[in-house]
């Protein structure tokens, strides 16, 4: 009984030591990735965001967040669209708590060009859509530090703007960071 709980002593400890590396000068890369399914409409929504961070204070990091999404709509027999955006967002980002807990939540905002191409087809006629334009999105996340050097990433997307439009729809990133000096 008494190695099981040095054991387990052992790796609380571990777990504790661990520090969230959100110091001054650090740097962060990863990505996330976001899937929407609605049955209701027949559509889905594919972005994968690779991105980069540099910390230029404590816990608060300026970077950049590079996208590209894929999107598709069958509502009805007659009617059918599909489309492809990519983004270049320039972010910031401000982790809470202290450095020795493993679960530490941030906020999150970024603002930048979009470019996205559409295909459209209504009872047999094709019509196609592209532009540009400014993108911008805010929310908040939480990071889990299993290392000195890495974190799981759970994001939530809370406001979108975006085609000259702003959206509250909530929807959820899953991803992973690598952290280094």
């Amino acid at each position: 009984m008494k190695r099981y709980a040095l054991l387990l002593v052992s790796i609380c400890s571990f777990a504790l030591a661990l520090p969230a590396q959100t110091d001054k000068g650090w740097r962060s890369v990863g990505g996330t990735g976001r899937l929407t399914l609605d049955f209701k409409n027949k559509s889905h929504f594919f972005q994968l965001s690779p991105e980069l961070y540099w910390f230029i204070a404590e816990d608060f990091a300026l970077g950049t967040d590079f996208g590209l999404g894929f999107s598709s709509s069958k509502p009805d027999d007659s009617t059918s669209s599909s489309g492809v955006s990519t983004y270049v967002t320039p972010g910031l980002r401000y982790y809470f708590r202290t450095t020795e807990e493993s679960w530490r939540p941030y906020l999150f905002g970024n603002g930048g060009f979009e470019y996205y191409a559409n295909h459209a087809k209504v009872n047999g006629v094709g019509f196609n859509s592209d532009g540009s334009g400014f993108r911008g999105y805010a929310g908040t996340g939480v990071g889990w530090f299993f290392s000195d050097h890495a974190a799981f990433d759970i994001r939530l997307y809370v406001v979108d703007y975006t085609r000259n439009d702003i959206y509250f729809n909530p929807s959820f990133a899953i991803g992973i960071q690598a952290f280094f000096d």
